[in-house]
């Protein structure tokens, strides 16, 4: 019964996780959007600027920002689902949840 319930609360958490950033209870960082409208301004200067680059040159600022943008991504999913599991660990020790919680299991079973 217990890797049964487990099993749904990951699933809930993937799911949450990948839903609609619109959605009612989203989280609005104060200066996000204007950081991203920046960001694609400089983004476009940037491409343009490369197009004089020697070929050798181009390519590795090319992977070096593909490579940024993925450990931005990595970097935000890490902290979403520590705030989860900070979140579980602070209901199980106000005794909302199970006692025998543990730390390990239940990171496990969001991973799945």
């Amino acid at each position: 019964m217990q890797n049964k319930i487990w099993e749904q609360v990951g699933q809930f958490l993937n799911r949450l996780r990948c839903e609609n950033v619109t959605r009612d209870t989203a989280i609005e960082v104060p200066g996000y959007r204007e950081n991203q409208d920046e960001m694609e301004e400089l983004r476009e200067k940037c491409e343009a600027m490369l197009q004089q680059f020697p070929q050798e040159q181009r390519q590795l600022l090319l992977e070096w920002m593909e490579k940024l943008e993925d450990m931005n991504s990595l970097e935000g999913q890490r902290a979403y689902c520590q705030g989860y599991v900070d979140c579980i660990l602070m209901l199980s020790g106000m005794g909302l949840l199970r006692q025998d919680l543990f730390p390990e299991e239940l990171m496990k079973r969001i991973r799945q």
